[in-house]
This record gives structure tokens, sequence and C-alpha cells, in this order.
């Protein structure tokens, strides 16, 4: 999964940061992951819960104590323009609820660690909403308005969200388009099909997305390419930028206070 997101920090990375981490006395650590991610298994998930365990483990032999903590946090990954993954399907909540909850039963089930683990995630129905949002094109405008003449006011809390009346607004809109939430959100796009965004330039070469898309399928690793020949992904000779690297020679500390 780490080739497939382009992450190449390895678990023995992270496991040697953590152990400077509590040998120095700190007694928590918070571990952030996306479900839902390309390719992605059942497998792959519950592989999260093992390295909270190492997590524990590790802190509990450098740190000589038992009162070690570790809190995974965990939301649905939800694919967005202008990046590699916008051909990309969108796991459903039904399955990224499915996962979740089999993570989640992993790690409460350990007796020897499932205590020190926190556990903390987001259902997968927001997701949906947000995918609906993010790739969506104009013809989504009718179920923002339907959302908001419905009722809908502050949906980014939690409190105040209805994916009810989401998608009960987009079933009453969308039809009429010939879509619906599934043909924006979990449904994989092509090369060829005109993406609603592809008359905005980012400056990211469509071209070369895709072919980051395929290197991603492929598990293939894309270096950085600040210590690499370039990758012509197009963002420095559109947008007129220079890739820096080092010291520029300007004096940066102290910093110079704004009166």
């Amino acid at each position: 999964m780490r080739k497939v997101i382009n992450k190449m920090v390895s678990e023995e990375d992270l496991i040697r940061t953590v152990a400077t981490a509590y040998g120095n006395g700190w007694r928590q650590v918070k571990l952030y992951f996306m479900c839902g991610l390309p390719t992605e298994t059942d497998d792959d998930v519950l592989q999260i819960g093992d390295m909270a365990v190492n997590v524990i483990a590790k802190g509990r032999e450098v740190s000589g104590q038992n009162d070690i903590r570790c809190t995974v946090s965990i939301g649905g990954f939800v694919p967005k323009p202008h990046t590699p993954f916008q051909w990309a399907p969108q796991l459903s909540a039904e399955d990224t609820d499915a996962r979740l909850t089999k993570l989640r039963d992993k790690i409460r089930g350990d007796k020897k660690y499932g205590r020190s683990i926190g556990f903390r995630y987001h259902d997968g129905k927001p997701g949906i909403v947000e995918g609906l949002l993010s790739r969506g094109d104009r013809r989504v405008g009718a179920v923002i308005r339907a959302v908001y003449e419905d009722g809908g006011r502050f949906d980014g809390w939690r409190e105040h969200f209805s994916y009810d009346r989401w998608m009960a607004c987009a079933e009453k809109t969308l039809p009429a388009y010939g879509v619906d939430v599934d043909w924006y959100t979990t449904r994989e796009r092509t090369y060829e099909e005109v993406l609603p965004w592809d008359h905005l330039d980012s400056g990211l070469d469509k071209d070369w997305l895709w072919e980051d898309w395929q290197d991603s399928l492929d598990e293939t690793e894309v270096e950085d390419c600040r210590w690499t020949p370039c990758f012509d992904c197009g963002v420095c000779p559109q947008m007129d930028t220079s890739i820096q690297i080092g010291p520029t020679g300007k004096k940066l500390l102290p910093l110079t206070v704004v009166k």
C-alpha cells in the first residue's frame, strides 16, 4: 500500500521514530491512516492493528513502562481532482464501514495490547457526500440546492450532518440527468473520459497524472524530483516554479518583526 500512494516510509522507520519518542519520556503517539485506498484489501487494513501492537510493544521495551498508549485514527479515502487518483473508484460507505469494523474488533480483541490502543474512525457515509462534491459536475448543484431547501445547514458538523437527506435529494434530482451518486463516487474513470475539471489548469499535466496513476496501480515508486531528473509533471514551466534545494543565501532567522 505504501507504494500505491508513494509514501515510502517503512514500518521500521516508524518504529525507530516512536522508540525515540517513548525513550525520551513520551507516553502516547497518534497514527493517522486512510481506508479505501486503490487496490486495498481487508488484510491491508487489519495490518494497521498489527502495526499499533508493534508500536506499543516497542514503547514498553524502551521506556520500561506499561502505561504506553497508541491511538489509531482512520477515515475513508476520497479521491480528489488534479491528483493521480482522480480516476480511481471510491470505496462504498458499506464496504468502508465493514473494514473499519473488522479493524476495531481486531484491536479490541487483543487481550495483551488492546486496552493500550485507542481507535477513532469516521464512518463511510460522510465520505460519500464528500466524494460527490469533490468530483461532481454542474449537475450536482441541483443536489446542493435541494439539500439547502430541505433544511441542510452546517453539514460539516456531525450533529447537523444528515446522510439520508443528501441521498434523498440526490435520488430526487440526479435521475433527470441520467446519473446517480455511484456514478460520481464508486465508479472508475477511463483516460478518455472528459472530467468536469479538465478546463481548469492546476499546472499538472493530465498525461503525467495518468502515468502516475498507472505507476500507482503497478506499485512503482516515484522518487522525489528534488533529488532526481525532472519527471516533466508540468508545474515548473507552466507556473514559473523553480525547485530550490539547500540554503538560499538569505537570512531566515531570526525573523524580522513587522510593526
